[in-house]
């Protein structure tokens, strides 16, 4: 599932598309991306202007003149493509949204993605209501704090996948932050120390903003020296200990780790 990275970077697919009005819509007549809502409601958007697009964790929100707003999650398999003129759409494309010249489309091969349009001078509730980014300048340790005295017998790898504190974080940025905190990815938050809480949201910023760097600018995976190149590997190799890296399912996902670095203490 695509994360906070890779959703901001197919964001950038329909940046091509600001302040430019709509000329028609196509909507897939049986995709479960509509499940919310009547789908015929989505030609209120012809005629009008793509005004701004933006992302947050792993939730985008575009706004179109009218006060209109689309909000979209990719899911498992959605993306956003940018297309020629004369464009026609295929099986799974979800919403076709021609401009001059181009077409804007979403899409989502499995339809676990979601759709929603809405209409108002202000932005969606939904919207106004998500939890602070951890890209934000008002992700602090304090969230990481409470997160941990919540859910003390959770498992860290499952509690850092909680969008309600960590939103855009997924399965292998989680991976990536324990391993670089090494802190296993089983450890409970009650036995962490006050130094590896510290560490811990140290390298929550650092996968963040530097997933978003790279990632989330250019496609394509994060730097060479991540884990995330070794990861999936059979007979991966832990880039900082050069031994074998491990996997298994830990609080529902698989999960890698270095159990060189990552030693599990009770």
């Amino acid at each position: 599932m695509p994360e906070l990275a890779e959703v901001a970077y197919a964001c950038t697919m329909w940046e091509k598309g600001l302040n430019r009005p709509i000329q028609s819509v196509y909507t897939h007549k049986i995709s479960r991306v509509f499940r919310d809502e009547d789908r015929t409601c989505y030609q209120q958007l012809k005629g009008k202007t793509l005004r701004s697009a933006q992302t947050h964790g792993k939730q985008m929100l575009f706004s179109f003149s009218g006060n209109l707003w689309l909000g979209l999650h990719l899911g498992m398999t959605g993306w956003l493509y940018h297309e020629k003129s004369g464009y026609s759409p295929n099986k799974h494309d979800a919403l076709l949204l021609t401009q001059t010249n181009q077409c804007l489309v979403f899409r989502d091969p499995r339809q676990f993605g979601r759709l929603r349009l809405e209409q108002g001078k202000s932005v969606p509730t939904w919207w106004s209501e998500r939890p602070v980014s951890m890209l934000s300048k008002e992700f602090n340790f304090e969230i990481l704090s409470n997160a941990l005295k919540r859910h003390t017998k959770r498992p860290l790898k499952a509690l850092l996948l909680d969008q309600r504190y960590f939103p855009g974080m997924g399965n292998w940025m989680a991976d990536e932050v324990l391993w670089r905190a090494k802190i296993h990815p089983g450890c409970l938050s009650l036995i962490l120390s006050n130094q590896q809480q510290k560490v811990l949201f140290k390298q929550i910023l650092f996968v963040a903003n530097g997933a978003i760097k790279s990632v989330g600018v250019h496609g394509g995976d994060p730097p060479a020296n991540w884990l995330f190149h070794q990861r999936w590997k059979d007979g991966g190799i832990c880039p900082k200990s050069d031994t074998p890296l491990v996997r298994s399912q830990i609080g529902g996902r698989t999960t890698c780790w270095s159990p060189t670095l990552q030693v599990l203490r009770k």
